[in-house]
């Protein structure tokens, strides 16, 4: 297994409080497996198996073989203030992601609560609760290569008999003119460059403020036809990972989307644990129409830019 996390921040004096919380965690998880259909387990993990179990994330992958690539949470600020996030899951076999998995908690069914801060939502639905009937939030997507992208319920009621109806195919807008199409970009300044970014918008007629999310549910967003492009131009420097991206990159391109770096070139997850040569940034687009005038548009004031 390929994994972002590892057990430095865990050991000695200093982390044995935090090992203590997240061996609690842990554990009062694996208590509710009965809510997914699993047995839980006979007894309890103690502290040596929570780090064994993360330590095996320390591979390093490359061209040949079968890895799993965990993220446990993508989007830590998101997490932290209540937005955004995810968990992402992806297999690599002999280089190539063949299946990728999205659990986005807070992401809303309605497109238009991604623009507001999820504590807005969650006031919302105090004022006005939901019926429990009624999917309004928590999503979990799913691609397989070849056989298309999904998404279902974070929440299973395996009591329901008309459970497997709510599972639904998605796809990709069918927008391809920029000044209807809307662009997603990470929401801190330290992960992409805004100004560029917004430059790039402008340049090929994109009109719509753009849409800042945190985490791979950007990713989501592209693929349930939320946005239309995802752009992300990194600082000098700055070493992209296959975690943040290999999960999210299937379920783009099962949904009908293209996903490139900026010289229109796949991204490469056989190189280990990093996008190692990744040309100048990534860009993925609802369809081939966006994502030429963007690598178009990207060549013509790549030089002029300074990042």
């Amino acid at each position: 297994m390929i994994a972002e996390e590892d057990t430095e921040a865990l050991k000695g004096m200093d982390g044995i409080h935090m090992l203590q919380r997240v061996v609690e965690s842990v554990n009062e998880c694996l208590n509710s497996l009965l809510i997914v259909g699993l047995n839980p387990l006979d007894q309890p993990l103690c502290s040596i198996d929570v780090l064994k179990a993360i330590n095996k994330g320390a591979c390093e992958g490359g061209p040949k073989g079968k890895f799993w690539v965990l993220d446990p949470v993508d989007g830590t600020l998101g997490f932290v203030r209540g937005d955004q996030y995810a968990i992402a899951l992806s297999l690599i076999v002999d280089g190539e992601v063949v299946l990728g998995v999205l659990g986005c908690p807070n992401y809303p069914m309605r497109r238009e609560w991604l623009r507001y801060h999820q504590k807005y939502y969650r006031l919302l639905c105090k004022l006005s609760p939901p019926s429990p009937q009624v999917w309004h939030k928590g999503c979990i997507f799913t691609a397989q290569r070849g056989c298309g992208s999904w998404m279902q319920p974070l929440i299973w009621n395996l009591s329901d008999p008309n459970i497997m109806k709510l599972a639904r195919s998605i796809s990709v807008s069918t927008i391809d003119d920029p000044i209807e199409a809307t662009f997603c970009e990470p929401v801190e300044k330290a992960n992409s460059s805004h100004s560029f970014t917004a430059g790039l918008a402008s340049s090929i007629g994109l009109k719509k403020h753009p849409l800042r999310v945190y985490s791979m549910a950007k990713y989501g967003a592209l693929a349930r036809g939320d946005a239309e492009i995802f752009m992300k131009f990194a600082r000098s420097g700055y070493k992209e990972k296959i975690w943040d991206h290999a999960a999210g990159v299937l379920i783009v391109q099962e949904a009908g989307g293209v996903v490139t770096d900026a010289g229109a070139r796949p991204l490469d997850f056989s190189l280990g644990r990093y996008l190692e040569g990744l040309d100048r940034g990534i860009i993925a687009c609802s369809g081939k129409v966006l994502h030429d005038k963007l690598i178009e548009a990207l060549d013509a004031s790549w030089n002029s830019s300074r990042l």
